[in-house]
């Protein structure tokens, strides 16, 4: 065997049945002093889980729901739409104000035994593990030294997230509310301003409903119109009947001089009556009334709009509901979680001995072999001073 540099397998299962009281022993003596090794040496450590779910209200609060009335809303409000996302309470639970409570309320920093804060801090969030589970619920476990810290630990991080939760939605209420309030105040200085020049539109016009005004108007002077063009028909016939200088023609051409002059001042808006207007000006002064009363109704219906959402947005920043619905509150566990003192073992024990059998193979080869080259790396392997081959 030792002459033949290639060996088979049967080879190197002589070389470990030869070998195998000392490897039988030293398995036991490894696997002894690693399971006394991890007993002693490394801390037990406890799993404490507590589940959570979002409960059914959106991050804005009572507005989007108030949103949801106004079927007919012609816009979409982007960053009202309700969220179950639970992303940020991951976010939340590893921040550094978290873990900095955390540290405080347990005292980890003298613990963990860590010369920096952020040493400490990264220490417990290896401590921490926060995950979404298949069925839309969260879990947070935290691993602690005793049952029941590790209870109070992860009990503490579910307060901690709902607290947080519940002061972000409350001070986004405040913004909103500030936001709504100066948007009330400017559309209510908006309303007011738009219902002022309309009234003083009307006072300078005499338009106090434009388009049953137009329609009075048009119909008043197409009538007289007609009356006009019967009134010279009647003039001419007058004249050729009687003669230009007749009173009959005289009374004729009185009556179509009245109703000439009044043409021209319901024309000129001279007439003294109100209910009529200009009809030289009749397009314009109708698009300008027009244009006012459209301006107060747009700033009317804005106002009935922003109100209930401003009173809500009041309601919404003064409210302390809870935002977490909790399924199942930490409990001291009855097992310890880390170390796994049996898997530790075998792992060590099965990687010594990877170790030793190739050391002892080598060792078999090496002493066997009369390879020149192998006898020079035998000899002088713990030698300092290189010979020549």
């Amino acid at each position: 065997m030792a002459e033949n540099i290639g060996l088979s397998f049967f080879d190197y299962l002589i070389i470990i049945i030869k070998w195998k009281k000392f490897l039988i022993s030293l398995a036991v003596v490894v696997a002894v002093l690693s399971y006394l090794g991890v007993y002693f040496l490394i801390p037990p450590q406890y799993d404490a889980t507590a589940v959570i779910v979002p409960s059914e209200q959106d991050q804005m609060g009572g507005i989007t729901s108030l949103l949801k009335s106004f079927s007919n809303l012609p816009v979409s409000i982007p960053g009202l739409k309700k969220s179950t996302s639970t992303d940020i309470y991951k976010t939340i639970i590893y921040s550094r104000t978290s873990m900095e409570k955390l540290i405080e309320k347990f005292g980890l920093y003298k613990e963990y035994g860590y010369h920096t804060m952020d040493e400490t801090i990264n220490e417990a969030r290896s401590h921490v593990f926060a995950e979404e589970t298949k069925e839309n619920a969260y879990e947070i476990t935290v691993r602690a030294s005793s049952p029941k810290k590790a209870e109070e630990m992860s009990n503490f991080l579910v307060d901690q997230l709902n607290s947080t939760i519940i002061e972000m939605d409350v001070r986004k209420s405040k913004e909103n509310k500030e936001f709504l309030a100066n948007r009330y105040s400017e559309i209510k200085d908006n309303l007011k301003n738009s219902e002022d020049s309309l009234t003083r539109f009307q006072q300078a016009t005499g338009i106090l409903m434009a388009e049953d005004q137009t329609k009075a108007s048009i119909e008043a002077y197409t009538k007289l119109e007609a009356d006009l063009a019967a009134k010279q028909t009647e003039l001419s016939i007058v004249q050729k009947l009687y003669g230009q200088d007749s009173p009959q023609a005289y009374n004729s051409k009185i009556s179509v001089t009245e109703y000439e002059n009044k043409l021209n001042k319901i024309k000129a808006g001279t007439d003294g009556n109100n209910l009529f207007l200009a009809i030289k000006n009749l397009p314009s002064k109708a698009m300008n009334y027009l244009r006012r009363y459209r301006d107060v109704k747009i700033n009317q219906a804005m106002l009935e709009f922003i109100i209930p959402l401003y009173e809500q947005a009041r309601f919404e920043e003064q409210k302390n509901i809870p935002f977490l619905q909790i399924i199942d509150h930490a409990k001291a566990p009855e097992k310890k979680a880390y170390p796994k003192r049996f898997t530790i073992t075998i792992v060590i024990t099965a990687i010594i001995m990877f170790i030793m059998i190739f050391v002892v193979i080598l060792r078999e080869v090496a002493g066997n072999s009369d390879d020149p080259k192998v006898k020079f790396v035998r000899n002088n392997l713990f030698s300092f001073r290189t010979k020549k081959i």
